[in-house]
């Protein structure tokens, strides 16, 4: 992995705040491709490889602006899932039994990676875009963690403050780490799901594979930052 110029800046950030993981949620229908291609791919490369994988955005459609418009990316939160938007995409699909759901834990590493953005918020978000930026300097992936930031949206104007939010989480918690291109499946370190009927579901979808990396993990799938 090509690291930052400035990579132990990163690092020291990561372990003084007690940065673990790394999260990326998708329906469990994709964990196949995923280990066949032996990496999570960004949309870019899925279709560079004529690769078919369940698109959750296609599938649904959303009124306002959820993904970052460069497919070259793979969105990324820090320690917990974007807990607005996944709970979101399990409501309106919670009538369709074959659609479940897993949570990837990814090394944090990739904080470092020479090519890794930053977006204080949803990095589809147009005032963040255009005012704040999306980049990949150690001072924007410090100010995720602000004492307190304005978040301007379509619908108006929110102030976050941290008040007793464990250093680990980013102060909005729709922050993003944008990975580019790819991420090897052996810097995955879990692969979470809610309960154990789902976990046995995909032990067998994946009977060919190395599952010892699934685990049930609710907190995960809760709205809290803990």
């Amino acid at each position: 992995m090509e690291k930052k110029p400035n990579y132990i800046e990163f690092q020291s950030e990561i372990n003084a705040r007690g940065i673990t993981q790394l999260i990326h949620f998708t329906p469990t229908i994709n964990l196949l491709s995923i280990y066949e291609q032996k990496q999570l791919l960004s949309r870019t490369l899925l279709e560079s490889f004529d690769r078919e994988q369940f698109d959750i955005f296609d599938y649904i459609e959303f009124t306002d602006e959820i993904r970052f418009d460069d497919k070259r990316y793979i969105n990324l939160s820090v320690q917990h899932p974007n807990s607005i938007l996944f709970s979101r995409f399990q409501q309106r699909t919670a009538q369709h039994s074959h659609i479940t759901w897993c949570v990837l834990k990814i090394d944090p590493k990739y904080i470092f990676h020479r090519d890794t953005l930053f977006s204080i918020t949803n990095a589809a978000n147009s005032h963040n875009k255009r005012n704040i930026g999306v980049t990949d300097d150690i001072n924007k992936f410090r100010m995720m963690f602000s004492p307190t930031l304005q978040v301007i949206t379509s619908y108006g104007s929110k102030v976050f403050n941290r008040q007793n939010l464990k250093d680990k989480y980013p102060t909005d918690e729709q922050a993003e780490v944008l990975v580019k291109d790819n991420i090897p499946i052996n810097d995955i370190l879990q692969v979470c799901f809610k309960n154990s009927a789902d976990l046995a579901s995909g032990k067998a979808a994946l009977i060919d594979y190395d599952t010892s990396k699934f685990v049930v993990d609710e907190t995960v799938f809760s709205n809290s930052r803990l």
